[in-house]
């Protein structure tokens, strides 16, 4: 299966977990969404947002899930901790044909208003991506969380 057709699954799923409606959310996931690095070096992708009156661990068990059903693969999980770190298997390819995973890293704290659910994403160098496409992929874990 090619880069190009696993990359459009993924963003499919991921644009059909629930709340993806949930535009104040998405509003306040697209401001806090921050990007450092390059295209050559690599880049990181960070962005967070708090689901008003959702328990962290309500949280937890439904991005955990969501994950799975969107075809993310858990390499590590600390409910304790509330964090899991997935893996987006045949993520693409870099700009020298090289074969990509892309780890998502996804914390759940609590916070006064609800759950606070920061995600991070990183891409190595030559990695072709878009600023939409990083944030609306991020936004849905964030998303995923809600009831």
């Amino acid at each position: 299966m090619s880069s190009r057709i696993v990359r459009s699954l993924v963003v499919a799923a991921l644009a059909a977990w629930p709340g993806t409606h949930a535009l104040a959310a998405s509003a306040a996931c697209e401001v806090n969404y921050r990007q450092e690095g390059g295209f050559l070096a690599g880049r990181r992708f960070t962005t967070w947002g708090v689901v008003a009156g959702v328990a962290t661990n309500d949280a937890y068990n439904r991005i955990y899930k969501e994950g799975l059903k969107s075809g993310l693969t858990v390499a590590s999980a600390d409910r304790e901790l509330g964090a899991i770190a997935f893996r987006q298997a045949n993520a693409g390819v870099t700009h020298t044909g090289q074969s990509v995973d892309v780890p998502w890293n996804v914390t759940i704290e609590a916070d006064p208003a609800g759950a606070k659910i920061t995600v991070s994403k990183t891409t190595p160098g030559g990695y072709a991506t878009s600023r939409e496409f990083q944030i609306r992929s991020m936004c849905a874990v964030i998303d995923a969380a809600r009831p």
